[in-house]
């Protein structure tokens, strides 16, 4: 145990951080035809090498027609990318026995669990669970209450809809790690590293152009010189000689994106209210849409995360405890992200376990709450702790099942899976959940016990 730094082994979360680990590796989550298309990328790149999944179309509809005329994943490129170093280490063992199963295309069988769970583990656990604890020391260092710190690693490991997604290959998770890591650096002033993952989460998750604007804008209220701004520049560079390069052999330019040419069975006809951006998002969102999106019992925030609606209470609070501009910088990045899914056809996201468009900003916010925790009135923290056991209650409804959900009330939808027909299987898992979480709970009154001793 000496040999694992303090911060990590003395850290005030770390039992929530393994609570996280040990529930998204119980009930593995592939993510279905959407994770597929990122997985054809990796098997393109691995077996065909190639970036075209010309030869992989058949297993996924999520794909884009290049003016080429070769297929590519309909997804931002970033968890391919990034990913691709684990992937191709798994490949060294997956292709060779492969051969012996090659189908009528030549083509060794689809990764199995085990590289599916290193890929996660190696692409989005692991890191998020590394980022979280970081932050919470970093945080009890800055004299933050205990309270704070602890509703900010519930909040981000178990309150929001992209916690439950960082065990699938569908993007958001990555996205939101690496917003959560941008936000962070600005907050702490290491801004080569605020570009650097800020740059990777556009990369990971093309909503997250909507909340660029707010980044720049903090950074100008902040410091009021260019220097920061030249150092965020410096730090996305990889990641802009990244989107330049793949934007332009995929798709003919760096400036055209998948979204513009997708699987046209997929097309979901945007609203017509206003001017189209990048052939997908209505400039004028709709109101019934946005609507949903807050209030809605199939995606809205108030049915999965309410404790997020205390985002947009930080910028009137009398006496701010964030840094200049931080709170325009989370605020609205929240209102972009919301703006741009309330003007996208596709708006519901499909199958899914809430508003996943809005994932990418939802950790950065449970953050911001954080640091805003001291300059709530009592009655608010009260209510935000309530307002997160909602969130807390959701996520072990969800548990057991698929991470594929239809678009009606995501509640009743999942208490009549644990009423349904494998009512064995759920009642484990959800055995197996509170197990985890009473273990937890004993760890950290342990804790507590020895350092109040000591």
């Amino acid at each position: 145990m000496s040999r694992i730094p303090a911060w990590i082994r003395l850290n005030p979360v770390l039992p929530w951080g393994v609570l996280f680990l040990l529930l998204s590796l119980t009930v593995t989550q592939f993510g279905g035809l959407n994770a597929l298309a990122r997985t054809a990328g990796l098997r393109a790149i691995t077996e065909g090498h190639t970036l075209t999944i010309d030869n992989y179309k058949d297993w996924t509809i999520d794909w884009s027609l290049s003016p080429s005329g070769h297929y590519y994943p309909n997804k931002a490129p970033g968890p391919v990318l990034l990913g691709l170093p684990a992937f191709a280490l798994t490949e060294l063992i997956a292709l060779p026995l492969g051969q012996k199963h090659l189908d009528e295309k030549g083509r060794a069988p689809q990764p199995g669990y085990a590289q599916h769970i290193f890929l996660m583990l190696y692409l989005q656990l692991l890191p998020f669970f590394i980022l979280v604890l970081w932050i919470a020391h970093r945080m009890k260092q800055s004299g933050l209450p205990p309270e704070a710190v602890h509703f900010f690693a519930l909040a981000a490991l178990f309150g929001n809809t992209a916690a439950l997604y960082m065990n699938s290959n569908f993007g958001h998770g990555l996205a939101a790690l690496l917003l959560l890591g941008a936000f962070f650096s600005w907050n702490e002033r290491r801004y080569i590293f605020t570009g650097l993952f800020l740059s990777w989460s556009l990369l990971s998750d093309y909503g997250v152009a909507f909340s660029l604007p707010f980044f720049l804008l903090a950074t100008i209220l902040r410091e009021k010189d260019f220097r920061s701004q030249l150092r965020i520049a410096l730090g996305a560079a990889p990641g802009a000689i990244a989107w330049i390069w793949y934007h332009t052999v995929a798709f003919g330019s760096p400036f055209a994106t998948a979204n513009q040419f997708i699987n046209p069975e997929q097309i979901v006809q945007i609203q017509k209210s206003g001017n189209a951006f990048w052939d997908s998002f209505s400039l004028l969102p709709s109101p019934t849409i946005l609507f949903e999106l807050l209030f809605g019992t199939s995606r809205g925030l108030l049915f999965t995360q309410p404790w997020i609606f205390a985002v947009f209470v930080l910028p009137f609070l009398k006496t701010p405890s964030l840094p200049k501009g931080a709170s325009l910088l989370v605020t609205g990045s929240l209102a972009g992200l919301l703006w741009m899914n309330a003007g996208f056809g596709g708006w519901h996201g499909g199958w899914c376990l809430g508003p996943r468009y809005l994932a990418a900003v939802l950790p950065m916010g449970a953050l911001a709450v954080a640091f805003g925790w001291e300059r709530f009135p009592r009655g608010i923290r009260f209510s935000l702790w309530a307002l997160l056991a909602v969130s807390l209650l959701f996520r072990v409804l969800v548990f057991p099942f698929s991470s594929l959900a239809p678009t009606q009330n995501l509640w009743l939808y999942h208490l009549g899976l644990a009423m349904g027909e494998h009512r064995g299987t759920t009642t484990l898992r959800f055995a197996l959940a509170f197990l985890f979480i009473g273990a937890t709970g004993y760890w950290l009154y342990r804790r507590q016990v020895s350092r109040a001793v000591s």
